[in-house]
C-alpha cells in the first residue's frame, strides 16, 4: 500500500507540474538578424530609418570677419605719400612764319585752308590784309608776320589760311606753311624770353620737341586787337 501511495502521489505531483508549465507564458524567442531580399547581407539599420534621421545636420562653421583692419598709421610710422596726378598731353599745330617754328593749341584750330583772295576792309589795322568768305560768313584773315613784327617767308602755293576759333569767334591766319601736329605735355611750355623785341606779350611760351623749338601763341592776346 506504500508503495502504490507513493507512486500515485508522485503521477498527481507529475500532473500538477505539467499542469504548471503549460499555464506558464511562453518565452519570447531570440530575434535572428534581418537579411536582405538576397538573403546575403544584413541590412544596414540607418536604411530603414526615414531620412531625416539618417542625414546629419552639418555643424554651423565659424564665421570670420571679412572686412580687413585698417593699419593705424600713427602706430605703424608709416605714412602714405600723395600721388601726383598725371600730366595731361596736349596737341600743337606748327608753322612758319619767317624762319622760325610757331604753333597753336589743335583744340583752338577749326580748319586749314589754302591761300585764297582777300577783300579789303577800310578801317581795319594793317595787320588785317582783308576778308574771306567762308561759307557764307565773312571772316576776318590776320597775317602774323605783321602782327608779330617780323619778316615774313615766302607766300607760294604751300602757304595757308588756319581759321581758330580762340573766343567762339572764328579768326583766320595767314601763315607761310603747315608743318605739322605734336603732342607735348602742358608742362612742357616754358615762358618766353624777356628780350623778345616784338610780339612778346602775344606769346604763350617756348616748348622744345624732336630738337626744335616752337613759339607758342597766346590766340586770345594775338586775335584781340583785330578790329582795333
Amino acid at each position: 500500500m506504500d508503495i502504490l501511495a507513493a507512486r500515485k502521489k508522485a503521477a498527481e505531483k507529475e500532473r500538477s507540474q505539467q499542469k504548471l508549465e503549460q499555464a506558464r507564458p511562453a518565452e519570447p524567442q531570440p530575434v535572428q538578424q534581418q537579411t536582405s531580399a538576397i538573403g546575403e547581407t544584413p541590412l544596414d539599420r540607418e536604411a530603414c530609418l526615414p531620412a531625416t534621421e539618417v542625414v546629419q545636420k552639418p555643424q554651423a562653421a565659424e564665421t570670420r570677419s571679412a572686412e580687413p583692419q585698417a593699419a593705424d598709421a600713427a602706430s605703424t610710422g608709416i605714412v602714405d605719400e600723395p600721388v601726383e596726378a598725371p600730366v595731361q598731353e596736349i596737341e600743337i599745330l606748327s608753322f612758319r612764319l619767317g624762319g622760325e617754328e610757331y604753333a597753336v593749341m589743335v583744340e583752338s584750330v577749326r580748319e586749314v585752308l589754302k591761300r585764297r583772295e582777300l577783300t579789303m576792309v577800310p578801317n581795319t589795322p594793317n595787320y588785317i590784309p582783308g576778308v574771306i568768305s567762308l561759307r557764307g560768313t565773312m571772316l576776318p584773315v590776320i597775317d602774323l608776320c605783321i602782327r608779330l613784327g617780323i619778316t615774313p617767308g615766302d607766300r607760294d602755293e604751300k602757304s595757308r589760311i588756319i581759321v581758330v576759333s580762340p573766343d567762339e569767334e572764328d579768326v583766320g591766319l595767314i601763315v607761310d606753311r603747315v608743318t605739322g601736329v605734336h603732342r607735348i605735355r602742358e608742362d612742357e611750355i616754358k615762358p618766353p624770353p624777356e628780350n623778345i623785341e616784338h610780339g612778346g606779350e602775344l606769346l604763350r611760351g617756348i616748348v622744345r620737341k624732336n630738337e626744335k623749338l616752337y613759339i607758342v601763341l597766346d590766340l586770345e592776346k594775338a586775335v584781340g586787337h583785330q578790329g582795333a
